[in-house]
């Protein structure tokens, strides 16, 4: 259907007054609600009553034209009638981006996919209403194909992003309304990639733990732990010599990584670089604040290198 539950409608829109966005995108608009609520809140509430006096730019993407009336085309900006799994990469950047009730309608991977680019072009919040858990089946309705239900999702999938939820009880299951600002720093979003990668990792999901772990490298190459545990996923992998890199490149950034000499210089040893691995254990050894433990290690390396 062209319109959602409303136990969710006045949180979102305290996020959204909250964040008082000069331009939005509604993603799979609808029936127009979130256009209707946007245009009221956003203009007409700041006396810009009249269509010629509006400011803030709402734009909508629909997969049915069917749903569009009179209503959401005096409503919006613009509309587009588009797949958003083809038009996300291509969209602009706006300053909140919504997207209630259409995840679930594409396949996990796809979800996901456009989760990531939506996310990326928006420049203050993205904001995902969506069913949570079983219960939700939902099959194709008046005539448009896009209405059945191709995926699950749980609060877990959104881990990767910074934000702040509500969950709200209904007879079919769970209903959720994720709040996902881009004002925490870096390193906040690299922390929540490595979360969603560590916990890809203990359910068996190695090749999406290496993914998060990779974005989130992207965003903070010198932070320890995402180094390490991105070296690790690469070795589960058999990729060592990718582990080697990524240890290269985080001491580039820090090089008070003491660990990831000793940790590179293992690698060196196993991809049969005796002499970089020797260099790097002879650096530990004599190398100023380094932990008295990572000294002594290194040291008994460099004994065993000399007496083999």
């Amino acid at each position: 259907m062209p319109v959602s539950t409303s136990v969710h409608i006045s949180h979102c829109l305290q996020w959204i007054i909250r964040l008082n966005p000069a331009s939005v995108l509604d993603v799979g608009c609808g029936f127009g609600l979130w256009g209707f609520l946007c245009r009221e809140y956003l203009d007409v509430m700041n006396e810009r009553v009249q269509p010629a006096s509006w400011r803030v730019r709402i734009d909508g993407i629909e997969l049915f034209e069917p749903y569009i009336l009179a209503h959401q085309k005096a409503l919006y900006t613009s509309i587009q009638i588009a797949d958003i799994r083809d038009v996300a990469p291509r969209v602009d950047e706006y300053d909140l981006i919504i997207t209630g009730d259409v995840i679930e309608h594409l396949d996990k991977s796809e979800g996901e996919a456009v989760l990531e680019t939506l996310y990326g072009k928006a420049r203050k919040a993205l904001l995902v209403n969506i069913p949570i858990g079983g219960g939700w089946d939902h099959p194709e309705r008046h005539g448009n194909p896009g209405e059945l239900h191709r995926s699950q999702w749980q609060v877990e999938d959104f881990l990767p992003y910074p934000c702040e939820y509500e969950l709200f009880g209904l007879p079919c299951g769970q209903y959720g309304a994720f709040f996902c600002p881009k004002e925490g720093s870096q390193d906040r979003r690299a922390e929540c990639l490595l979360t969603a990668a560590d916990r890809s990792l203990m359910h068996g999901n190695l090749p999406k733990a290496v993914r998060l772990a990779r974005e989130a490298f992207t965003l903070d190459r010198g932070k320890t732990e995402v180094a390490l545990f991105l070296a690790d996923a690469l070795i589960r992998t058999s990729d060592v010599a990718g582990a080697a890199d990524v240890l290269t490149n985080a001491l580039a950034v820090n090089p008070a990584f003491h660990y990831g000499y000793l940790a590179l210089a293992r690698i060196e040893l196993a991809l049969g670089r005796r002499s970089e691995a020797t260099a790097r254990f002879r650096a530990l050894a004599v190398m100023e604040g380094v932990d008295p433990e990572i000294r002594s290690v290194a040291e008994q390396e460099l004994a065993k290198l000399g007496s083999a």
